[in-house]
């Protein structure tokens, strides 16, 4: 008679396991990729507008975080930058 096995074990093989990884590595490199030709996003303190405003809105000042530019670097250009500097 054939052994049972469960549906969670069958699905893990050594052909999916590759399969991921590689999938993984793919989606690494285009982040990098990415990263080096897109070197900055948007500031997620002032939402890209490198201002700081007042409770009362009435008032700004430039954002603390991204010194009123309103962009900051991504951490894959972080990694990629610390990377070349070696």
């Amino acid at each position: 008679m054939a052994e049972y096995v469960p549906p969670l074990v069958a699905l893990v093989t050594a052909g999916s396991v590759l399969l991921l990884a590689a999938f993984v590595a793919v989606m690494v490199v285009g982040y990098l990729a990415g990263c080096r030709i897109w070197p900055y996003a948007n500031c997620t303190r002032c939402a890209g507008s490198g201002k700081s405003g007042s409770p009362t809105r009435k008032a700004f000042r430039n954002c603390p975080r991204c010194q009123g530019t309103g962009r900051r670097t991504r951490l894959g250009r972080r990694l990629l930058d610390r990377n070349s500097n070696r």
